[in-house]
């Protein structure tokens, strides 16, 4: 419990703005700082907590302050008594293995003796300030944030012998080298996302764990006390807590502050009075009125438009854009705002703690507790296949994957894992299977209009390159006409009662066909029986029958490898985080490293498949693999790395 409240402690803190605080706020928290001190009743690490705070309302207030101003001096003198305190919760963290608040102190202990105002006050020169530095800079160097790494290493090189640490030169210049080749590409953004894990893998081995904490019975507790405090409701409650803790600790952690260099404005929209705003997450619609040449002078000073007040949530395990602050040299503000749309519960962890079972305590009946918390279950964790993707030898440049993932439906259920599916397989693709990151057409959550311009996209790029090859996938909702039995896919804003407004998959087949591809490989993770993974029925008037549809047969030179057979449905892998099918999908290509033949992939699939889904399922759900009759013979000699 003590760990927990250490832990709130700090974030809570962290997520301070860095706004200037008055002084007698900062004073009244530096009171309490001391009262702390003098009071052997609080823990070490509740006075590095309140030393933390303490630096930072005295650190802002020194930042804002010139020189010779009343306060200026006592800023000075307090942040160099806190400085032993940062440094010891740094120590303190490390040695506790809580490396991530380790970083929060060491940071902010560094950040103090290199402020212009404190060069004078010996800082630097402390025996063991070298050592915060590195630990920083590795860190930072580690996680890829360049920009930070720079500035730590060159602090680490200015302030110890170089001898002693050949290899940290080497390290400076290959950081440089990576931001100058970054600034290089104006044409395209830096990959905000690299090296960031989706938000519920990052946060389901901490929740676990405090969890299990949080529920162990203490031996003078008794058990109707136990069940009082601990029980579903607050294990609800208390998941919703730390879920929100670690929500602001992975914004911090992750989020990448952006200037108009980062950003690019596209042609003013007059109608609607609004400019496009392309930038690293995502598109900005930002309104600007047309009246008095607003709209004109906005684009024509883009350059010296200043951004600030990024507001970040989290959304579909990622981080996205709330809120922005535009500001021009004329000093006309516009705000983005677009927190209406996206939420921190958009995505709920489900963190497999350990069951509460009260019959381990009693013989009474007891109680499990198997809440499923929050909006959706989303069944988390490294999956096996998820890391160690290998990357694979030479580059695959005539090869284009369309990779069309729909987990969330708006009139139907979703398809839990679809988007994990996806992404990752999209990974494979780029990694070891050698496409370049352009040929590779992602459609998360694609609408019936998106899947017609995903299908015109490939034609047009058939029509521009002979001789390439094409993957497409396909995970989501199937589901047949029920009085044709024709298969469609189903798109996300379509609730399959009309199958006018779903992709016929006997359209898609000629389509891809059409496109004189020497092969076009096609996986569907999705069934057409109209059924989902949860025994639910799709067609309101099938009353949870599921239908068996009609059999299209591939033409051109198409091999499809399907989920299910006929009127199975394809089901999921839960606890490796991905539907069954696309799972040993990914491990074959993963084991092989993409050199496999899809002969041998196909009966991976479905001998691994069948085998899988009647223990974890209990359904059976056999895959299959057909292909056009002009392709018999040669199909199974194919391989998707060539």
């Amino acid at each position: 419990m003590k760990k927990i409240i250490f832990y709130m402690a700090m974030l809570s803190i962290c997520a301070l703005s860095a706004k200037a605080q008055t002084m007698a706020e900062a004073d009244s928290i530096y009171k309490q700082f001391m009262f702390m001190r003098a009071d052997t009743s609080f823990t070490k690490e509740q006075i590095y907590v309140k030393a933390l705070e303490c630096s930072k309302a005295y650190k802002a207030i020194l930042t804002a302050t010139p020189s010779g101003v009343d306060g200026y001096d006592k800023c000075k003198s307090v942040l160099v008594s806190l400085f032993p305190f940062l440094k010891g919760g740094a120590g303190h963290c490390s040695q506790a293995h809580e490396d991530s608040l380790a970083m929060v102190f060491a940071r902010s202990a560094i950040d103090v003796a290199m402020m212009k105002e404190m060069q004078n006050e010996g800082l630097r020169k402390d025996s063991y300030y070298p050592q915060l530095v590195y630990f920083v800079a590795a860190r930072t160097y580690n996680a890829e944030q360049y920009e930070d790494a720079v500035v730590y290493l060159k602090e680490y090189l200015d302030v110890t012998d170089v001898s002693q640490h050949p290899r940290v030169l080497s390290f400076l210049k290959e950081a440089e080298g990576l931001i100058a080749q970054r600034k290089k590409s104006e044409e395209k953004f830096v990959d905000i996302y690299k090296g960031v894990p989706d938000f519920d893998v990052f946060a389901k081995a901490s929740i676990e764990k405090s969890m299990n904490e949080w529920k162990e019975k203490d031996p003078y507790e008794t058990i109707e006390e136990f069940k009082a405090r601990v029980n579903e409701e607050t294990a609800k409650q208390k998941q919703e807590e730390l879920q929100k803790i670690l929500m602001d600790e992975y914004v911090q952690r992750f989020a990448k502050n952006m200037s108009v260099k980062d950003m690019k404005i596209k042609p003013y929209d007059a109608e609607n009075q609004s400019f496009l705003i392309e930038s690293p997450y995502g598109d900005i619609v930002l309104p600007v009125p047309r009246e008095d040449n607003e709209a004109r002078d906005f684009a024509e000073n883009w350059q010296d438009v200043k951004i600030y007040n990024q507001n970040f949530v989290i959304a579909n395990k990622k981080l996205a854009l709330a809120g922005l602050t535009f500001s021009t040299p004329a000093g006309k503000i516009y705000i983005y705002n677009n927190q209406q749309a996206l939420a921190y519960n958009e995505t709920q962890v489900d963190a497999n703690f350990t069951s509460i079972d009260y019959g381990m305590l009693t013989n009474s009946s007891g109680s499990e507790n198997k809440a499923k918390i929050g909006k959706k279950e989303v069944v988390v964790g490294v999956s096996d296949v998820d890391v160690n993707i290998p990357k694979g030898k030479g580059k695959n440049d005539k090869t284009f994957a369309v990779i069309i993932a729909n987990e969330e439906y708006t009139n139907v259920p979703t398809v839990p894992l679809a988007g994990n599916d996806g992404r990752v397989f999209a990974q494979y693709c780029e990694q070891t299977l050698g496409l370049p990151k352009e040929n590779i057409r992602q459609y998360p959550n694609a609408t019936y209009g998106t899947m017609i311009r995903a299908v015109q996209d490939i034609t047009n790029i058939a029509s521009a390159y002979p001789d390439i090859r094409v993957i497409f996938y396909y995970a989501g909702h199937g589901i047949p006409n029920e009085s044709t039995r024709d298969a469609f896919l189903l798109p996300i804003d379509a609730d399959g009662s009309q199958t006018e407004a779903c992709y016929p998959l006997k359209k898609l087949y000629n389509e891809l066909s059409s496109l004189g591809a020497k092969s076009v490989v096609v996986f569907l993770d999705a069934c057409f029986s109209g059924a989902t993974g949860d025994g639910e029925s799709l067609m309101a008037s099938a009353r949870g029958v599921v239908l068996v549809p009609r059999q299209e047969r591939p033409t051109g030179n198409l091999v499809v490898f399907s989920a299910a057979t006929d009127d199975q449905t394809a089901l999921p892998y839960k606890d490796q985080g991905h539907g069954l099918f696309t799972y040993f999908l990914l491990k074959k290509l993963q084991s092989s490293k993409g050199n496999v033949t899809l002969g041998d992939l196909g009966q991976y699939i479905i001998d691994n498949v069948k085998q899988k889904s009647v223990v974890i399922n209990r359904k059976l759900q056999t895959p299959t693999v057909t292909c056009s009759s002009n392709f018999l013979d040669d199909w199974k000699n194919i391989k998707l790395n060539k």
